[in-house]
């Protein structure tokens, strides 16, 4: 009798080893790749910045081209430079690669946020060049859209094709205060 619990105690050891061993399996089979940039992009990337505050664009469905984008903070004596608004003071620098565009086409760069309600346009990119313009958002998604000639100062959107998207790193970030642990037990 005293055999038999040693015995199931070593079964139980094996069928644990065995279910860890297969959610790893699992974990590894649906972990995304990280994509490094395209080399004549990655070529314009400044050593200054942190890896955090770097990312890629990548090519929407159906398009070509890849980017790099790095957000820089504004130069302060006290640490963080900020406007009047309360916003952060930053520069956004694009490098894009990109098909030449034909005729009156070119490439204009959008800054959003993640829910996408609020949209400015940055400007018009060329591929290849360095792209800096300021930003206030910390949070931010860039859409790089091939338009036909240059949109009106008020556009509310693009209207051309996408061509390239990225997302910041504090644009993955989500706010976890309506999780069911933060709730309280209703007394």
């Amino acid at each position: 009798m005293r055999g038999r619990p040693r015995l199931r105690l070593r079964h139980l050891g094996v069928l644990v080893g065995a279910a860890l061993v297969d959610t790893a399996v699992m974990a590894q089979a649906t972990a995304q790749p990280v994509v490094p940039p395209c080399e004549p992009v990655l070529d314009h990337a400044t050593a200054e910045v942190s890896e955090f505050a770097r990312f890629n664009l990548g090519p929407a469905p159906g398009q070509e081209g890849c980017g790099l984008a790095e957000v820089v903070g504004a130069w302060s004596p006290f640490g963080l430079a900020v406007m009047r608004s309360g916003h952060l003071a930053q520069q956004l620098r694009l490098v894009l690669d990109l098909p030449p565009v034909e005729g009156r086409a070119r490439y204009v760069a959008w800054v959003a946020t993640p829910a996408l309600d609020r949209i400015e346009s940055l400007g018009t990119v060329t591929a290849r060049e360095p792209f800096t313009v300021p930003v206030h958002w910390n949070k931010m998604v860039i859409v790089v859209s091939r338009e036909d000639g240059l949109p009106a100062a008020d556009a509310p959107r693009w209207s051309g094709p996408v061509v390239l998207l990225g997302r910041s790193r504090s644009a993955l970030l989500q706010n976890l205060m309506g999780h069911s642990i933060f709730r309280r037990a209703e007394m």
